[in-house]
């Protein structure tokens, strides 16, 4: 992912891309340890575990007061830590919504660790201030929040008026954490990061759901319920392992995408895809010598979805001349059948369609919900984007050296500035 990572900083410092939300869905602990250090602004938080996550800010309240304002839509326990940096007393966490939804309180811990250790602080930690909140956090909709820290101590305004009020705390400097949990997703909005355009998403199954839907759903479910916000945006979806993409092109791509709405999904023209591959032979990018690229049956498979040194001889193809892939008005191919869904456009508008439920999202994508939306699909051939592997060409693909090769590739395109 970091060459993803690298393509789309570029894309943001061009004005290119506005927002990116990175869907948590590591496999690993040292995966899941580098998305929190890569992107520190976490924008959802699961209704599993206890982890506090931190606001990449610190409130100061030395010598003065300080304030945070946030939005956070949870349909009940809302915690906000305040984690003392600085100065003598405790640290704090305030639990809005708390006890299903029934009380709000504020906690006082003189250890600061035990302020994100749930697991090692008393069950029955006693609360400083508590008051009986009944149904304070709506189903639907976001609260406003604010909280006030300085001479008179601490207060936790909700919607506009004084909830929680702990008089008695020390000046200092306060790390902000915050958390859902119990059975509650989060979404948080914090005033002042609206110059931090990645946001990371991690979130967890609802219990209303079935328990062996599969995990990218999470997403699916987080965009229908907040569809409102992204209906007049273009949204692009794309793998982890994309390792390149045009980034010249992208203005393009994402033009087209927002002046055709005649179209449910468009692809980009992408390296290592069935169906793309048939393509870019057919213009002449891919020899018959080097290879021969077929059109896989219904779009799903192919010999290249099976064969990991033949995907790993079409990477080093297209490293070894990327400009005969970029062909001038190659224009659109309309293609109804499956597509590998790598790096797709959608527009904001159309993700009414779209069910929060899917048992694969590629195949529904590409049938049924297109064919509810009454749209077709088609593939953008003048945006070229790779792919790196699938899971059945790893085994025989030089994975690493393929990297270093696109590595490379981007330390050359990437130092070029517009």
């Amino acid at each position: 992912m970091e060459l993803l990572t690298r393509y789309v900083d570029a894309a943001i410092e061009r004005g290119l891309i506005d927002e990116w939300h990175v869907w948590e869905f590591s496999r690993t602990v040292a995966d899941a340890r580098w998305l929190r250090e890569k992107f520190p602004l976490t924008q959802a938080t699961p209704n599993h575990g206890s982890e506090y996550f931190r606001l990449p800010r610190t409130l100061s309240a030395e010598t003065g007061s300080a304030k945070q304002s946030l939005q956070v839509r949870a349909s009940h326990d809302v915690h906000i830590g305040l984690r003392r940096l600085t100065g003598s007393g405790g640290s704090y966490e305030i639990v809005l919504g708390g006890w299903n939804n029934q009380l709000s309180a504020i906690r006082r811990f003189d250890d600061p660790a035990l302020l994100v250790d749930i697991a090692a602080r008393h069950p029955q930690h006693a609360a400083s201030v508590a008051r009986n909140t009944p149904n304070l956090l709506p189903e639907f909709g976001f609260s406003s929040v604010e909280i006030e820290i300085g001479a008179d101590g601490l207060k936790v305004f909700f919607a506009g008026a004084l909830l929680l009020h702990e008089p008695r705390i020390a000046p200092g400097k306060f790390e902000l954490l915050y958390r859902t949990g119990y059975g509650a997703n989060g979404d948080w909005r914090f005033a002042g990061t609206d110059d931090i355009p990645a946001r990371l998403f991690v979130s967890g199954r609802e219990s209303y759901y079935p328990s062996d839907s599969v995990f990218y759903t999470l997403a699916y479910q987080y965009y229908a319920a907040t569809r409102e916000e992204y209906e007049n945006d273009i949204i692009l979806k794309c793998d982890d392992d994309i390792v390149y993409f045009d980034l010249d092109g992208l203005a393009d791509f994402v033009a087209f995408r927002k002046a055709n709405d005649g179209y449910f999904l468009v692809s980009a023209n992408v390296v290592n895809n069935g169906v793309c591959a048939y393509l870019q032979q057919a213009m002449g990018a891919i020899s018959r010598e080097a290879m021969e690229c077929e059109l896989p049956e219904g779009g799903f498979g192919g010999s290249i979805w099976r064969d990991g040194a033949k995907a790993e001889a079409l990477h080093r193809l297209f490293l070894s001349n990327p400009a005969a892939f970029h062909v001038a008005n190659a224009g659109t191919f309309a293609w109804n059948e499956r597509v590998s869904i790598n790096f797709i456009a959608l527009l904001g508008r159309d993700l009414v369609h779209i069910p929060d439920i899917m048992a694969d999202d590629e195949h529904d994508l590409c049938y049924g919900v297109r064919k509810r939306a009454q749209r077709q699909n088609c593939i953008y051939l003048q945006f070229v984007v790779s792919h790196l592997s699938f899971g059945p060409q790893d085994a025989a693909m030089d994975v690493r050296g393929v990297i270093e090769g696109y590595d490379a590739l981007a330390a050359k395109r990437l130092a070029v500035t517009p």
